[in-house]
């Protein structure tokens, strides 16, 4: 694997204007050169209080001092022409069946975080998510992502939606269909008993709406006066097969 290195400016110094030109590519193997040793003071030298003190944790390198890379020079400042090439690395390749383990090749694409997105609406973590996307595809090396992976783009979504998350369920409410359910007291005033938010006017909606009114009060009414939407009427000699349905045309019941 290479990595792109740009180096080697030549400088032109015209009056109070600076203006570099690119002279020398270099593309490198990500394991080129050796980490630095960083040095750690012991306990007589800091106080107990400074970062120093306390030891870090021990990682290992992947620099092992490849030397497999690509220097490209200009020949006229457009065209690059090859001026030395070093093929061989000193390291063993990663192979095929464990590619899905190399950090530059893990990547969800935008169907996956969407999903990832819609199941989390369905209260179904990350891990779930890979879980239902690894039967979907066939095994976990065609997703393309780790559970940390997946795990990380939640935490990310999550970071972000946390300064908007008012604005984005006020969007999300505006464009919901508001159904309100009005009735007459005693003394033939109309007040509204209750109300549902629909994301569309279709039959299935309809029904279940009148489901939550029906499981809330107990009994269906006597009389409904609606207009004439063809879905509330499919849904409402459904749902209340007793019930006396009019629709009422430019206000007038």
């Amino acid at each position: 694997m290479l990595k792109k290195l740009d180096l080697g400016f030549a400088k032109v110094d015209l009056t109070c204007m600076m203006v570099y030109v690119l002279k020398t590519k270099y593309f490198t193997c990500c394991k080129e050169g050796h980490k630095p040793a960083k040095m750690y003071y012991s306990k007589a030298y800091c106080n107990e209080s400074s970062k120093s003190y306390y030891k870090r944790r021990k990682r290992p390198t992947i620099r092992c001092g490849c030397r497999a890379h690509l220097q490209l020079t200009s020949v006229d400042d457009v065209i690059f022409e090859v001026h030395d090439f070093i093929e061989g690395h000193n390291l063993n390749m990663v192979a095929d069946i464990d590619m899905q383990f190399v950090r530059s090749t893990r990547k969800l694409t935008h169907v996956q975080e969407e999903a990832i997105y819609e199941l989390s609406n369905l209260n179904l973590g990350p891990v779930k998510a890979l879980n239902l996307m690894r039967t979907q595809y066939g095994d976990f090396e065609r997703v393309g992502e780790t559970k940390d992976g997946c795990k990380n783009f939640k935490h990310g979504l999550n970071f972000y939606i946390g300064e908007y998350d008012a604005e984005m369920i006020v969007q999300r409410l505006h464009k919901m269909i508001f159904v309100p359910f009005m009735a007459t007291d005693n003394l033939c005033h109309s007040v509204t008993v209750s109300a549902g938010l629909l994301a569309s006017e279709t039959i299935e909606s309809y029904t279940w709406l009148l489901q939550m009114l029906l499981k809330s009060f107990g009994s269906a009414p006597k009389v409904v006066v609606t207009g004439q939407d063809p879905s509330m009427k499919q849904a409402i000699a459904s749902m209340f097969p007793n019930t006396r349905h009019r629709c009422y045309v430019c206000g007038i019941s």
